[in-house]
């Protein structure tokens, strides 16, 4: 088998146009509060949540302790599900939530989940 590299650029530009341009998840500053929902509460909420249309709009939705607010909207509601097991993966039980950002092919999202009540 012959390696074209012409080909071979071709279809990396492709994949890459395919990826979402910008992803980022970061914990908040504060951990330690008395107040917060379980993990697997946490994840039944991202598929409440993603599992919905919740995640085509701007919204805002409480969950026991917990609240779940995206402003903005995803691609697809993979999307979503994989933003929302970032933030739990990343900041569960070590940070009180976590901010997850997104932005592809016009669509553009700031899912901020919040897992405890500290007030």
């Amino acid at each position: 088998m012959q390696f074209n590299f012409a080909s071979f650029a071709v279809a990396a530009v492709a994949a890459a146009y395919a990826l979402p341009t910008a992803l980022a998840t970061a914990c908040y500053s504060a951990g330690g509060c008395q107040q917060c929902e379980t993990e697997t509460s946490m994840y039944d909420a991202r598929q409440s949540f993603c599992g919905s249309n919740d995640w085509q709009g701007s919204t805002s939705v409480g969950w026991g302790y917990g609240r779940v607010t995206l402003d903005g909207s995803f691609a697809t509601s993979q999307e979503c599900f994989d933003g929302f097991n970032s933030i739990i993966q990343t900041c569960y039980g070590s940070k009180d939530g976590g901010i997850y950002t997104y932005e592809y092919n016009g669509h553009n999202a700031r899912l901020d989940v919040d897992f405890c009540d500290c007030e």
